[in-house]
């Protein structure tokens, strides 16, 4: 969970203040001034959000501006009733508005863009239309998106991060996971053809060069984006 350096400057204060007076019923200082400070609001993974101020867009090219709920993280990670609905509630307004997930392209915090993406997270066919933050520049010719779950809705309570790829031709949620057959084993062959009109990037991929290859597994999370990023961009760039 993303910790806001309000809430740390707050309770510094509440500490400074209870040994500077003294005070001899600091427990009870301490709830009376929490029960006053209502959290303005919480961003856990992209996918858990809690009244954070948000521009969305929609599919029919409408951006609102405004706080959002968003509780897709347990209905996916649990396979529990998963409801693809957000709430906004637009600038100005004092109402939620429920909107569905499909009628979504995207929303962005602080800069950063989340999009909406149909997702075979655990590689078993099924899919949940659920965001995820955008890597790559946005007129890359492949797009790459990056899944963080918090843990909040496992069993296990581990966080964990998933990647997808977005290919030329592809419908607007579709995506293909990047650890699923479409691509692993083999992805020095099945790679290398996505990429065949810019032969020198397609040798480098299928002589399995470290740095543009990716094995069965790995135990290093920053290998995976590193090298599809790497590889992303050289065909971007590629003339």
């Amino acid at each position: 969970m993303t910790v806001r350096k309000e809430a740390v400057s707050f309770a510094l204060i509440i500490v400074v203040t209870i040994f500077r007076f003294n005070m001899t019923k600091p427990v009870l200082f301490i709830l009376v001034l929490f029960s006053a400070c209502k959290p303005a609001g919480y961003f856990v993974s992209p996918n858990e959000v809690h009244k954070e101020k948000v521009v969305l867009y929609l599919r029919n090219e409408e951006k609102i501006t405004g706080e959002i709920n968003i509780d897709l993280e347990n209905g996916s990670t649990q396979h529990t009733e998963f409801k693809p609905l957000i709430e906004i509630m637009p600038e100005g307004k004092t109402v939620w508005q429920k909107i569905n997930m499909k009628d979504i392209a995207a929303y962005t915090m602080d800069s950063v863009y989340y999009a909406a993406k149909n997702l075979d997270v655990d590689l078993n066919g099924t899919r949940f239309l659920m965001f995820v933050k955008r890597l790559t520049a946005k007129n890359s010719k492949i797009q790459l998106f990056e899944l963080y779950e918090s843990g909040k809705g496992t069993y296990t309570g581990e966080s964990k991060y998933s990647y997808f790829l977005s290919l030329p031709g592809y419908a607007p949620y579709q995506t293909v996971n990047v650890r699923s057959n479409q691509l692993i084993p083999g992805f020095d062959l099945k790679m290398s053809s996505m990429v065949d009109d810019c032969p020198v990037l397609a040798k480098k991929i299928r002589s399995r060069q470290n740095d543009y290859y990716l094995n069965m597994a790995t135990f290093n999370r920053k290998k995976t984006p590193e090298v599809l990023l790497r590889i992303i961009n050289e065909y971007d760039s590629c003339r």
